[in-house]
């Protein structure tokens, strides 16, 4: 008698009878929040997930915990991913793989299936229905229903949270009453804000709950640590330094200095710099790299593996230096910019283990798969170039495969989004048109809705290009200068003491000018002061650490006061077997941050001296005095730089075409090395790096 396979979690989507559903921009979706359905839906179908006790599969606890913690949770009877089989640790998110957006994609289906599911609960079971037609106009609602998505790259948003992250408690909509007419909104908690994992009702500490779901803090290379295993609740930029667990166990969020992150690199610059009075000035001088530059870029990119991640793909003979922008870059900078900067504050996003935890990296996800659809549908036909790859298993993700077979999904499992029952409207295919007019519509989309280097070099505000011709002209006929800085980093810390581990989160900061480093106020640590105000851009590395310590009792990270002692050494705490392989393997990573605008804006402002155009005579120069790089932990303290020996800065010369027409992405090609700024510096590329790409 053969053996009866064990019923697993089918990941099917949301199946619509006719045309797939359509996720949303979410301030869009969320407008008139109080009188709208699926917002209703939404709230209450979130609310039940988190109700689900934490010991169930499909609980929000153990769903959020494929992405990292507890580690000691096999899902739905899944085996351990490849890397971790030694391990024994089921921490399964694939960071640094070319298979980054495909394992995502399976798990937005499976959090919005499973919302979708229990927003049946709420029609059927929680909310009374006095209207027959009422209750019809809820299940059309809920069947349209798809999970939308934050774009956080919008000029319109200039990188606000959507206005429904922010309140603790909101107004959402009730049936009809009973006598037709309709009731007040209902004053409800807003699960949006945070999470918050609960025991018989009442808020526990993650670092309480029962080994198996135990949820550790995070050591950290210094000896301090991310004080996870202190949270009840998540948090956003809330957990800030001389501060005791009461203040943020239960979840806090400074929500708006997320914005200014995201938009411009506000919070890195000194208290006085966020003066009102300065505020104005500060917005005008635009020294930084915006999120949508790098979107224009990444749209242009013609291979999956350069597009999909940040591991380095390509071979020295055969570099492509205006490939080093990624889709995970992005994402793993938007991580940072929503969790906190370790100065002002922390929050779950910041870190992998933790960050699924917080309801934002649903929609924070979803926006990433939207971009990579996008990417999908300009460079059609384009895949993996290993169709080994292309059909390693994504695990702990079921569903039914392209042969009909329930298991495991693979890459070319989920390449059609489609197939899952949602599409994002921009890719529609409209009435009579062509696939290369859609082509052409995406295109101005993305001109018209990201700003980009383009969009300063073509207004020329600062008449640096002025010859006598409109820029129009000038553009037809010319090529522009476009600067880039190169970055090929290790994830891996090397650490202080034997004690201590490798994988801590890290930033590194790109200035004209430089920092200047003071001590705290007890005399102990250097850290940044943030008074440069010319932020031109950074790499997050967005890692776990990968040799645990074995902090499995309450703790915190430096500076931050905990409710339990130093945590002894143990050998169970859960590890990252993806980050341990590729250590072993001397898997690198790669970034990039354009500089034209940031130059454009210093050549234009006469304050600043030695630059007066963006010809590649004066910009040598003046990067060499002026390009300074600094790396930070997550807690703020400057990391040496050898203890990061395999990083390397390089400094790079292309040439740009830029068009007036939105239709058009601008191109980039012919980039050449200016070895001299960075030969010779603390991670600088020195001119054999150079050559070795040569």
């Amino acid at each position: 008698m053969s053996e009866e396979r064990p019923s697993h979690v089918v990941i099917q989507g949301i199946l619509p009878k006719e045309a797939p559903g359509i996720r949303r921009e979410f301030s869009d979706w969320a407008k008139d929040h109080e009188n709208n359905i699926q917002v209703s839906l939404f709230i209450r179908a979130l609310q039940k997930f988190y109700d689900i006790p934490y010991t169930e599969t499909l609980s929000y606890f153990q769903v959020a915990g494929i992405h990292g913690y507890p580690g000691n949770l096999k899902w739905d009877g899944a085996v351990a991913p490849p890397h971790d089989r030694d391990a024994r640790h089921y921490i399964y998110c694939t960071h640094n793989h070319f298979n980054f957006p495909t394992w995502h994609r399976p798990y937005m289906v499976l959090f919005e299936e499973t919302l979708w599911k229990l927003m049946g609960e709420v029609i059927e079971k929680d909310l009374e229905f006095h209207d027959d037609a009422d209750k019809k106009l809820w299940l059309e609602e809920r069947n349209k229903w798809r999970l939308p998505y934050w774009d956080w790259a919008l000029n319109s948003a200039q990188g606000k949270v959507p206005d429904l992250f922010v309140p603790y408690n909101i107004k959402i909509r009730q049936p009809v009453g009973k006598g037709g007419s309709q009731q007040e909104s209902e004053n409800v908690p807003n699960p949006l804000a945070r999470f918050q994992v609960k025991e018989n009702g009442v808020p526990i500490k993650m670092g309480k709950l029962p080994k198996k779901y135990r949820v550790d803090s995070v050591p950290l290379g210094d000896g301090s640590y991310l004080p996870w295993a202190d949270c009840s609740g998540t948090s956003r930029w809330g957990i800030k330094p001389h501060t005791k667990p009461d203040e943020w166990t239960e979840g806090v969020n400074k929500t708006e200095m997320i914005a200014p992150a995201i938009n411009n690199h506000e919070w890195y610059f000194s208290p006085d710099r966020r003066k009102p009075e300065d505020r104005k000035k500060r917005e005008e001088a635009i020294f930084k790299h915006p999120v949508g530059d790098l979107l224009h870029r990444l749209f242009k990119i013609d291979n999956w593996e350069d597009f999909s991640s940040t591991r380095v793909n390509q071979a020295p003979s055969d570099i492509d230096w205006e490939k080093w922008v990624s889709l995970e870059y992005v994402h793993n900078n938007l991580h940072g910019f929503i969790g906190g900067d370790g100065v002002e504050g922390i929050g779950h996003m910041q870190n992998v283990p933790s960050a699924a935890f917080d309801p934002i990296f649903y929609m924070h996800h979803c926006n990433i798969d939207r971009i990579t659809a996008m990417w999908q549908t300009l460079h059609e036909g384009v895949w993996f170039e290993n169709d080994v790859l292309a059909e390693r298993e994504l695990y702990p993700f079921r569903g039914p495969k392209l042969d009909g077979e329930i298991d495991y999904f693979t890459s070319n499992d989920v390449r059609d989004w489609t197939r899952f029952g949602y599409q994002y409207e921009i890719l529609e295919l409209r009435d009579g048109e062509t696939e290369v007019g859609r082509k052409r519509r995406i295109n101005e989309f993305i001109d018209k809705s990201y700003f980009s280097t383009s969009h300063v070099l073509l207004k020329d505000e600062g008449h640096l290009f002025h010859d006598g011709s409109d820029i129009e002209s000038f553009a037809a006929r010319n090529d522009f200068e476009d600067y880039i800085i190169d970055v090929i980093y290790d994830r891996q810390v090397i650490p202080l003491t034997f004690y201590a581990l490798n994988g801590d989160p890290y930033m590194v900061h790109f200035f004209l000018g430089a920092p200047v480093p003071q001590p705290e106020s007890n005399g102990v640590t250097a850290k940044i002061t943030f008074k440069s105000p010319k932020h031109v851009g950074m790499v997050y590395n967005f890692s776990t650490p990968w040799l645990g310590n074995g902090n499995n009792t309450e703790s915190a990270m430096s500076d931050v006061e905990s409710d339990g002692e130093e945590p002894e050494p143990e050998s169970d705490q859960p590890t990252c077997g993806n980050c341990v392989s590729q250590q072993a393997e001397n898997i690198l990573s790669n970034a990039m941050i354009p500089l034209t605008i940031p130059l454009y804006n210093a050549a234009a402002d006469k304050d600043i001296e030695g630059l007066e155009n963006i010809h590649p005579d004066q910009v040598r120069d003046f990067l060499a005095n002026e390009l300074t790089w600094v790396a930070v932990s997550t807690n703020g303290t400057i990391i040496p730089w050898e203890r990061l020996p395999k990083t390397k800065v390089f400094v790079l010369k292309g040439k740009a075409k830029h068009y007036t027409e939105n239709s058009k992405l601008s191109s980039y090609k012919e980039y050449d090395a200016l070895g001299h700024i960075t030969h010779n510096k603390p991670a600088g590329a020195s001119h054999a790096d150079y050559g070795q790409y040569a």
